[in-house]
């Protein structure tokens, strides 16, 4: 059987991390039940923004740690992270991560940490992962794009930034703590700080700033540090990004099977809705806020679904290209080729690129027919370099919806622009439930697709199934409203409002410091006024 190679990005979703959380749990759980099974299977390359990259986090701690997936991530999406466990103390913000930063180690440490019968050598991999962590960069970076005139190219900004890790086996919680201020978890939490409660997080890229200038950088700060928030907001082909980290971490692997995974819990802003198009309806600015806010990662996601169908496309139809050319080349093309080859990549060098060069997927086959050489400069003009054809799949409360169901009465916590779980035990019980049960409906038809066979197919199934929390219909609560809340989480949400008018009224005199006062300038310059 050929090797089943997986790149998991998750999307952002605050308090629908719970989601993620259920459907990357089951995702482990059946990824180590069909190695178990003798398809071989691991998950190579996690990552995402927002609270997606957190739960990413998590996940790869699981299965580089030998920690049960299902244990942890319920205790840390279901158990521990409440409104109570966010709300800030400091004027500065309504939410803060500063008890979820010092509760950390004991959370994640295997030895701090009640055993669980299923963690141990079956529950671990023992091959690394990429974990890339999409931000959000407040300062923006500059670059050059040639114009017309080389001699004067213009200056573009980005302000789409990427943490790239590698985790390996056994690392333990020190390659996802150290160093300060540049440790993975300091990059999720950065990535998860949604400007709607948190404050921007400060992160230290003095480590990368070679690699910042190789993709063309030109404004590096001195300080080395520059500050993050939500990377949700300006995801960049988080998908297509992921999954060249795992293919550059390992290689191309031609002979394996490659799976890209979506975990997409966003039912309404993926559904559309008629509310947006109803001439009656009375929308207020809050819900527009709200649904502007989750387009904007959701437009990105979307389009780079696009991309990599016209990909895969585009690689069929080039090598078709060149199996119809490539007998009619004389031998005498290949010099020109070459020559062609190595002056794209000198002016490749002058450009920005937002990742490195990779110089084993680009001229590492060591080509000397023309027709090989052909094949390489289609695939550069194109591209294409180094690319394969990928499948691409989404695990969604979509996949649940058959019998009947509306996509908005699954989901519990998507209220109050999804900050609306954290609020709730039982509602994050119910969207980590149909996480892992929208798992559950994609192996059932997804690995069909990826050359599994169908008895390791069924054993993954029955896996997954036997490691259920709880019955499925005993927690469901979807379509949950602030009226559905218990009186202890609607004091909550009160303090949480008290809160943030404090807030908002230390901000208000922050900002009329700094508004500059005509009429006191204008009694100064009177006579005896300015003494």
């Amino acid at each position: 059987m050929r090797p089943l190679r997986i790149s998991l990005t998750l999307s952002g979703g605050a308090s629908l991390g719970a989601y993620e959380a259920g459907a990357a749990a089951g995702m482990a759980v059946a990824a180590r039940r069909l190695q178990r099974e003798g398809q071989e299977t691991t998950i190579d390359a996690i990552g995402g923004a927002s609270a997606g990259s957190l739960v990413g986090l998590f996940l790869a701690h699981s299965l580089l740690e030998g920690i049960d997936p299902v244990d942890l991530m319920y205790e840390a999406w279901v158990e521990r992270v409440t409104l109570k466990m966010l709300r800030s103390t400091s004027p500065t913000a309504p939410l803060s991560f500063d008890e979820l930063r010092e509760r950390a180690p004991e959370l994640l440490d295997r030895e701090q940490r009640e055993p669980s019968e299923h963690d141990g050598e079956e529950a671990l991999q023992d091959r690394a992962l990429a974990f890339h962590v999409c931000l959000t960069n407040l300062r923006g970076v500059t670059y050059p794009i040639r114009g017309l005139r080389r001699d004067e190219p213009i200056t573009g900004a980005t302000y789409a930034d990427w943490g790239r890790f590698e985790l390996k086996p056994g690392g333990g919680i020190e390659q996802l703590l150290e160093p300060e201020q540049a440790s993975p978890f300091d990059f999720v939490l950065a990535s998860a700080a949604s400007p709607g409660g948190f404050a921007p997080q400060l992160l230290d890229r003095s480590r990368d700033e070679e690699g910042y200038r190789s993709r063309g950088i030109q404004n590096f700060p001195e300080s080395g540090s520059m500050w993050y928030t939500d990377g949700g907001l300006v995801a960049s082909q988080p998908l297509g990004r992921i999954m060249a980290a795992g293919r550059s971490l390992h290689g191309p692997e031609p002979d394996a099977t490659h799976l890209s995974l979506l975990i997409d819990p966003r039912s309404e802003v993926s559904m559309g809705g008629e509310e947006w198009s109803d001439t009656d309806n009375q929308l207020s600015w809050t819900s527009g806020l709200a649904r502007a806010l989750g387009i904007l990662s959701q437009q990105e996601l979307f389009e780079d679904l696009r991309k990599i169908e016209k990909d895969n496309s585009r690689i069929v139809w080039a090598r078709e290209l060149v199996e119809a050319l490539g007998p009619h080349l004389p031998d005498e093309a290949a010099p020109d080729l070459r020559e062609f080859l190595e002056r794209i990549e000198s002016q490749r060098d002058e450009m920005r690129a937002d990742e490195p060069h990779r110089e084993d997927d680009r001229h590492g086959s060591g080509a000397e027919s023309a027709s090989d050489l052909l094949g390489e400069a289609v695939a550069e003009i194109g591209g294409l370099s180094g690319k394969q054809p990928i499948s691409i799949d989404v695990i969604s409360p979509l996949l649940l919806t058959g019998d009947g169901k509306d996509i908005r009465s699954l989901l519990a916590g998507e209220f109050m622009g999804d900050f609306g779980g954290f609020l709730s035990h039982d509602l994050r019980a119910s969207d980590f439930d149909l996480g892992y049960e929208s798992t559950i409906a994609w192996l059932k038809g997804g690995l069909t697709h990826c050359e599994v066979s169908d008895a390791a197919i069924e054993a993954a199934v029955e896996c997954v199934e036997s490691r259920r929390l709880h019955d499925p219909e005993e927690v469901k609560a979807g379509e949950a409203e602030v009226g559905d809340l218990s009186l202890g989480d609607r004091w909550e949400l009160v303090r949480l409002g008290l809160h943030t008018a404090r807030v908002l009224g230390s901000g208000a005199l922050d900002v009329r410091e700094k508004i500059s006062d005509p009429i006191g300038r204008l009694l100064k310059r009177l006579p005896g006024q300015g003494d």
